[in-house]
């Protein structure tokens, strides 16, 4: 178990989003926890969901311990969205809110498919965090626009698509 009481994000932390200073582990696991949750509103975590999820915390400086506790064997199935975002605080130096709604949503077209029941959740999650839904369609054309990119880098590259 991770004995720190902060996280120290990596280069990519800082390109990626910014991140410049320490977060409190506490507000770490329940940041990932929710994330989780939304993602794992259909109803099915997906292997391919949880990869890249678990990929981009490694990459943003999360500790294995930390990842494999509030992650991996986090019970998504028992958790209430709205209890688990309603009345938190984070402490970041970036938006939060948008940072857990994109990372969400990512992670829920993980496995090729942004499933109803995900969208739901982003947009409930969305609803409880107080962001319009022009900024949910934005961070969702995002994602896709991201997707799109790396496709077409591939193709350039003459890899399989």
């Amino acid at each position: 178990m991770t004995t720190a009481t902060t996280l120290t994000g990596t280069s990519y932390a800082k390109r990626k989003y910014n991140i410049t200073a320490p977060v409190s582990v506490d507000v770490a696991k329940n940041y990932v926890r929710a994330i989780v949750a939304i993602a794992s509103a259909d109803g099915e975590l997906a292997q391919t969901e949880l990869d890249w999820f678990v990929e981009e915390q490694q990459m943003l400086g999360a500790p294995s311990d930390f990842i494999e506790e509030n992650i991996i064997k986090f019970d998504d199935k028992n958790v209430n969205i709205e209890e688990l975002l309603s009345g938190i605080h984070y402490d970041f130096p970036l938006n939060f809110r948008r940072s857990m709604l994109y990372q969400a949503i990512k992670m829920s077209r993980a496995d090729g498919v942004y499933h109803d029941k995900e969208k739901a959740a982003v947009a409930r999650a969305a609803k409880i965090l107080g962001i319009e839904r022009s900024v949910v369609a934005s961070l969702e054309s995002l994602a896709e626009i991201e997707e799109s990119a790396d496709r077409l880098r591939l193709a350039i590259f003459e890899t399989d698509v």
